[in-house]
């Protein structure tokens, strides 16, 4: 708590600007607000301490500013949903566009800016769910394929880059039917450290350099896109179920420069946030080995024949498990918002124009007074009617969002995931070397798994079907 003469000091130079949020809780603001709470710890872990300390809806001062910690589902679904336009995403839309286009709908404002750009999008026309499904057979082959080179290292691997480059190639193959070259893996990965380093800037984002040869990535990685766009159009394949085909067959005049920018901006909002969710899962599933053995009894008897969505579908285990990390490690923890530029009223008090919102889903994913036992990974949770109670972007569990600008590749991200942990379940035993929480960094907005190191060891059986190197392709279902 700050001492005494800082609090005089606040309390002198802005006490005026306390007074109208008087009635909300919140910690002890100094000469410098509470921007110390935020020093050498996770946002979200403050979040989280506020709500445990103060109540759901916490005031908070940055410097001068005030800002609402917000851990209320109520007060988090005006803001996410029954009065979204009223809220705008924050500064992110200007930290990212340099590096994700300004196509995406995730950086448009509200209102007819975001309804315009989200009506582009392939991943948000009706046809999506046929799509997604088509991808089952084709994701399983590339995730066999990529954990086999890892089979290859003897010892203990990174886990966080080595899924994550095993997600990107699975998202290629989801994208435009191939795995595509390291080095457009390489240009990604330079074009999202030019967004996190703008994320994570302490100075005005005008004084901030993007890395050396950016421009020449960023032409690279989205003019790989739109060359084979061009080369689609020349020669259609009908029976393709890449995204990149079936937006050509459903959406012919889609304007190519656009379309490759929404298939480049697929990998930001998902590759991160997947292999991370996949670390996370495989953590707890060493602290748990009985919930891992179910997962590798299920995975076995999936890989006795062709995997397909309907297959995966009556294999709830799978489902369980991504439910479960989603909930105790989601990848995106805190949710930025800005209040309207006139004053507006919300938790019960007037709230100045622009304030910051912070919205998190660590308290609420852990909350006891809603969950059973919340800080064990108990996959369990998720059957017999558990999803139905608390379906992806209710009140306590949002780990993609909630409300119209949740994550429109939330439910691909599912199909990726279940995928994933049947592929890897029936093939290997991933050995994690600690079980003590791992370091969380922050990287392009997600939680960044630090020093989880892992070993992926063979399962005595090899049945997984298809053999390595064979990649079924479904019929098309147009829609």
């Amino acid at each position: 708590m700050p001492n005494l003469l800082s609090r005089g000091l606040f309390n002198l130079f802005f006490g005026a600007r306390r007074k109208p949020l008087a009635s909300l809780p919140g910690p002890t603001p100094g000469l410098l607000g509470n921007l110390g709470d935020f020093l050498g710890a996770q946002p979200w872990d403050v979040c989280a301490r506020y709500a445990r300390d103060f109540g759901p809806v916490t005031v908070a001062w940055l410097g001068p500013s005030p800002a609402l910690i917000l851990n209320d589902p109520g007060v988090i679904q005006e803001v996410m949903e029954t009065r979204r336009l009223e809220f705008e995403k924050g500064n992110i839309g200007e930290q990212i566009r340099h590096s994700v286009t300004d196509d995406t709908p995730f950086t448009a404002q509200q209102g007819e800016d975001w309804k315009r750009k989200h009506g582009m999008d392939p991943l948000a026309q009706p046809w999506v769910r046929a799509w997604q499904e088509a991808q089952v057979p084709p994701l399983q082959a590339a995730i066999a394929e990529s954990v086999e080179a890892l089979l290859q290292t003897p010892s203990f691997v990174d886990l966080t880059p080595a899924l994550r480059k095993l997600t990107f190639d699975a998202f290629c193959v989801a994208t435009v039917g191939e795995k595509l070259p390291t080095s457009t893996y390489d240009d990604f990965m330079l074009l999202a450290a030019a967004a996190d380093a703008r994320i994570q800037a302490k100075l005005p984002l005008r004084f901030v350099s993007v890395p050396k040869g950016f421009a020449a990535a960023r032409e690279r990685f989205y003019g790989l896109f739109a060359d084979k766009i061009r080369a689609a159009r020349q020669a259609p394949a009908a029976h393709r179920v890449d995204l990149m085909s079936w937006t050509l067959r459903e959406m012919p005049e889609l304007d190519d420069q656009v379309h490759a920018n929404l298939l480049g901006s697929f990998f930001f909002g998902g590759v991160f946030s997947s292999s991370t969710t996949l670390v996370g899962a495989f953590h707890q599933l060493q602290k748990y080995p009985a919930t891992g053995e179910r997962l590798a009894l299920e995975s076995a008897a999936l890989a006795q024949e062709p995997l397909t969505h309907e297959r995966l579908r009556e294999a709830p285990w799978g489902e369980a498990v991504a439910f479960e990390a989603l909930r105790i490690l989601p990848a995106v923890r805190v949710l930025m918002r800005r209040s309207p530029a006139t004053e507006t009223k919300l938790a019960g008090v007037m709230v100045p124009p622009e304030t910051t919102l912070m919205i998190s889903n660590q308290h609420l994913h852990r909350d006891a007074t809603h969950w059973t036992s919340p800080e064990t990974f108990d996959p369990e949770r998720w059957l017999n009617g558990g999803a139905a109670s608390n379906p992806l972007g209710s009140g306590h569990f949002f780990p993609f969002g909630r409300g119209p600008r949740a994550c429109v590749a939330g439910d691909f991200a599912m199909v990726f995931l279940r995928t994933a942990l049947a592929t890897l379940g029936a093939r290997v035993r991933v050995h994690v070397d600690s079980t003590e929480p791992f370091e969380e960094g922050f990287f392009f907005g997600v939680v960044l798994p630090k020093g989880v190191s892992g070993k992926l060891v063979p399962r005595e059986r090899q049945t997984l079907y298809p053999p390595l190197g064979a990649r079924p392709t479904p019929a098309v279902e147009s829609a």
